[in-house]
């Protein structure tokens, strides 16, 4: 009785291996045809996921499709349209933005010269004693060079205060008024300085006593530099 069960049983595993031989080249010929083969992907855990499918001698997934892909967030700044400025208003903004730097620079380079200036006008001062009648020829032409360099470093810082471009709607207040003001004051004194020292200098070389309307070069270069020194500190000392 035992026998005839094993005996059966036996047989039973022959036909299902034989059953499996025979049917083993139409599977592999059906999945070569196709060009897919069926794994089963094991997750790390140990429990099996859903089969996938993968292409033919490929032993890793496909790589995920654009659909799959998660959108890439915007990176374009909002322009100033879309924060509801209008393309006029843009532009304004722009030029006087423009206007704006242009004026602060001419400015500080008006400031830096101005400053500058200083150093020839101490020096023209200080030489003034002696370029009188009872100087030398030397003293009266390094007086009158520093004079010139004066001049020059003065015409030049003034040109940028007056070239810098105005700002609509402001107004001028406090020291930066005050500093105009003595702006008329060393302004002339600077033409007429020069003027009124080279008709000095033309007597003096011709033996005579300075006299006349060239003997006020000493009091009007004492009033420009003490104007050019106040209008200094009115934007220097803040009030």
């Amino acid at each position: 009785m035992h026998r005839s069960r094993a005996r059966k049983t036996t047989l039973r595993f022959m036909g299902a291996a034989l059953a499996l031989v025979a049917f083993s080249p139409r599977l592999l010929a059906g999945s070569e045809e196709t060009g897919f083969h069926l794994f089963a992907e094991v997750a790390p855990g140990g429990s099996d996921r859903a089969p996938l499918l993968y292409a033919a001698g490929q032993t890793t997934p496909p790589p995920p499709t654009d659909d799959q892909n998660p959108p890439s967030p915007p990176s374009a700044a909002p322009s100033l349209q879309d924060l509801g400025f209008t393309s006029e208003q843009s532009r304004a903004d722009l030029e006087a933005q423009a206007r704006l730097d242009k004026r602060t620079h001419m400015l500080k380079v008006h400031q830096r010269l101005g400053l500058i200036t200083i150093l020839p006008m101490l020096a023209t001062v200080i030489t003034a004693s002696n370029a009188t009648k009872n100087g030398t020829h030397a003293d009266r032409n390094l007086h009158g060079a520093l004079g010139l360099v004066t001049a020059g470093l003065y015409v030049t810082a003034a040109s940028y205060a007056i070239r810098a471009p105005s700002l609509p709607g402001t107004e001028t207040r406090g020291p930066i008024r005050l500093h105009k003001a003595l702006a008329w004051i060393h302004g002339v004194g600077m033409i007429l300085t020069p003027i009124l020292g080279a008709m000095a200098r033309s007597q003096l070389d011709n033996g005579e006593k300075v006299h006349g309307i060239a003997s006020a070069h000493s009091t009007v270069a004492a009033i420009t530099v003490g104007a050019y020194a106040a209008a200094i500190g009115a934007v220097a000392i803040k009030f």
